[in-house]
This record gives structure tokens, sequence and C-alpha cells, in this order.
């Protein structure tokens, strides 16, 4: 649907720096190092999937700020939130949004308008769209976002732009002055291509024997016949897991040697596992959620402290990164600068069940839940009980006040027991 928004326009486009510009300057990028080939590897692979699985599956939340400057979740919610297209839904499109993310640094989320309504929401492919400004007759610059053709990065042409109404540009790290997002890919390009080498020396390592395991040594020199023909007979005799155990019989000097692998070329293992670790790094996700329980981790000690470390540090980001987005569609379509929308990452939080029965207990005892909303936080149904919804504090409670303690329940101007005491004794006296 997007495709309808382009017009084939000529346009003075000046110069911006982008990511791309400055990579020129740098060494050659490896040609196999692409978003395609990244994902290859199996560490690349978990952790896109990971962080892109984790933002997909969170609940979003439309809420709407006060005067108070409190906040009111909204009663009627942009179609777009749940649908974003009549093609994808929603757990897939935010999916498609982080990875382009995680593997370009830039997500273009292009906007179809029926009138004032938005009708589709379209992940674009980010290696198609590249923001410049141009200058308008009045000299000033404005922003634009050219489009592509598909193809190779050379054959490419411009076939029409974008204005900043048609796109919602999303962004990673950004250098500054520059208009795009850093692509993680590109930036840690040896890295990645480091743990594809020694995944394709792997491979090969095993299924085309790099080293030989024997070799036979003869006294004498032999012609290339007779080596070929010896070959064959070893291979023949010995070849395949079946026959690996026959006894060999020598003859005529013939001498048996082992032959054993290099020390570097035998750590590629240790290679592979730190590369493991590298490319968590890269991705900002704990190791051990990729699979890697080869060290010990600084993410905390429970389920609930990793948990927390994992939002907080590894999701947060991205989340307000799309929160942003939203809240941008939300003030285009419906002109509300107050309303704005939320994750709501508490599932992700919840820890062991004895660790969400202690923090519902507080709160609930402390007035910061009511039992509705602990139930709902459960996935629970709702008690038949009108009072569930009220916040609840112990009656016991009191100020500490020069006079004395003070009930929270007391009314205004009414004295206390202490007070009370205080009088009578000076009656007495």
């Amino acid at each position: 649907m997007w495709a309808a928004a382009f017009e084939r326009r000529a346009r003075d486009v000046t110069a911006a720096r982008t990511s791309a510009d400055v990579a020129a300057g740098l060494p050659a990028e490896s040609p196999r190092v692409t978003m395609h080939s990244a994902l290859t590897i199996t560490a690349v692979y978990a952790c896109v999937r990971l962080l892109a699985d984790s933002v997909a599956t969170l609940p979003i939340d439309v809420y709407r700020r006060t005067a108070d400057g409190g906040r009111r979740e909204l009663s009627t919610r942009p179609p777009w939130i749940e649908q974003p297209n009549p093609d994808t839904d929603r757990l897939t499109w935010l999916s498609q949004v982080m990875t382009s993310l995680l593997l370009a640094g830039n997500a273009y989320i292009a906007v179809s308008w029926a009138g004032a309504d938005i009708a589709a929401l379209d992940v674009l492919d980010p290696r198609r769209i590249t923001p410049r400004y141009e200058r308008t007759r009045a000299g000033t610059k404005t922003l634009v976002y050219q489009v592509s053709s598909a193809g190779s990065q050379a054959r490419r042409e411009v076939i029409g732009t974008l204005t900043p109404r048609e796109v919602v540009h999303l962004r990673g790290m950004t250098l500054p002055g520059e208009l795009e997002g850093v692509s993680p890919v590109r930036a840690a390009r040896e890295t990645i291509g480091l743990a594809m080498s020694a995944q394709e020396f792997g491979a090969r390592f095993f299924t085309e024997g790099a080293v030989p395991q024997v070799a036979l040594e003869v006294p004498g020199a032999m012609s290339p016949e007779g080596i070929a023909a010896a070959q064959a007979h070893w291979r023949k005799t010995f070849g395949g897991a079946r026959k690996r155990h026959n006894p060999a019989v020598l003859i005529e000097g013939v001498k048996l040697k082992t032959i054993s692998i290099a020390p570097d070329e035998a750590q590629f293992l240790q290679t592979r596992q730190f590369q493991v670790a590298d490319i968590a790094r890269l991705f900002g996700v704990p190791p051990h959620l990729i699979g890697d329980a080869s060290g010990s981790t600084s993410w905390g000690s429970g389920l609930a402290e990793q948990g927390l470390a994992f939002v907080m540090y590894s999701l947060r980001p991205w989340l307000e990164r799309i929160e942003t987005g939203f809240d941008r569609l939300i003030q285009l379509q419906y002109g509300r600068r107050r309303a704005f929308t939320k994750f709501n990452a508490e599932g992700l939080l919840r820890g062991s069940a004895k660790d969400r029965m202690e923090i519902y207990r507080q709160g609930i005892q402390s007035g910061i839940y009511t039992p509705a909303e602990v139930r709902a936080l459960e996935d629970l149904p709702p008690l038949d009980n009108d009072y569930a919804g009220y916040p609840q504090v112990p009656m016991s409670q009191a100020l500490l006040t020069p006079a004395g303690p003070v009930p929270t329940n007391q009314p205004p101007g009414a004295r206390s027991a202490v007070e009370e005491d205080q009088d009578r004794e000076d009656r007495a006296t």
C-alpha cells in the first residue's frame, strides 16, 4: 500500500553524512557479511530472536496524561496497535521492526493514510531507504526519505521519495550529525566475519578431513601410480566407521605414522566459544540467555534479578524507541499530545511464585496494589466482590507526631488517645 505514495520527481538533494558515507572511508567490507549471512551464525540468530520475540510478545497499553500528572488508560485504542496492516499481525510486525533495528540499526515504517486515519503500517527494507535533506525554494531544508529500487547496491536507482508524514523512522545508536542509526552488522563485521570463518573451518574440518589421521612412510621413492594405488587400497580396507578398526598389515618396511593437528587449529572450539560471548556483548544480551553456560553470570543471582537486568539493560532502550514512534503516530492521527503508549513488561519481571506473592502481599498492605489488580496480573478471573478494587491499608497505622502517635484513620481535628490521657493527667494535678 505504501508504494502508492511514491511520486517520480527530480529533487535537488544536498549531500548529508550518513553511516554509508562514513563507512566508505573505512576498509572494504567483506561481501559475505550481510544482514542475511550474519543470521547463519547461531549466536547472532539467537540474540536477534531473543530480543525480537521478547518485544513482540509484550502487551501494549495506551494512556493519556491527566491534569494532576497521573495517567488514565484510554477506552478507545488505535486499531493499528493490534493489527498494523491487513496482511500482518502485531506479533510478526513487531518482530520485523526489531529485526530491522538489530541488524540494520534502522527501522522504516511506511504509513498509508485513508483520509485522516491510518490504514496500514508496513515495515520497509532498510537497505532501500536513505534519509536525505532537500533544499526548498525558500532556501530552507526539509527531510525526505529516498526509496531505491530492489537489486544490488551498485544498480539501484531512486524510484521515489517519502515525506516524514509517510514514514516513521526508528533508529538505534546514532553518531552525532548523522541521519541513520549505526548498523551492528556493519560496525562489527570483523567480529561476525571471524565467527563465520571459524564456522566454515569447522565444517570443512569434519566433512573434508582437514588433516589426515595417519601417514604411510615407505623406505624408497614411489611413482604417482603407486601412491594412488596405495591410497585407494587403504581407503578400501579402512575407510568408513565399520572398517576403521580392521587390523593393518604393513609390509616391505612401510611404517605407520600418526599425524596430530596443530595446537592453534585445535583451539578453534575456544575461538567459537569466545565469539558467542563477543556477539552477545554486541547485542547487549546476557550470554546465558542464548545458551552459553560456560561461565558465571554477572546479571544477577536469582531468576527475578536476571529478568529485571534483562528488561532494564537489554529491552528498555528498544521499548522506549518503539514507544516514541507509536506516540508520534497517535499525535499525527488524533492530535492528542497527552496520549502515549507503554509496553507492559510485568510478565518478564514476575520471577518465582514465592517472590511474586511476597511482592503482592507488601503491595496490598501498603495500598499500592488492589486485590483486583493482583488477580489481573496473574491472569486470574475477577472476584465477585465489590471491594476488590479498593486499596487496603492496616487500621493500626499511625503518624508519629511530637504529641504522640496519631492513627491515620482519625478524623481531622479529633484528639488522639495520647492527648486525652495527657489532659486527664493535667486535670488530676
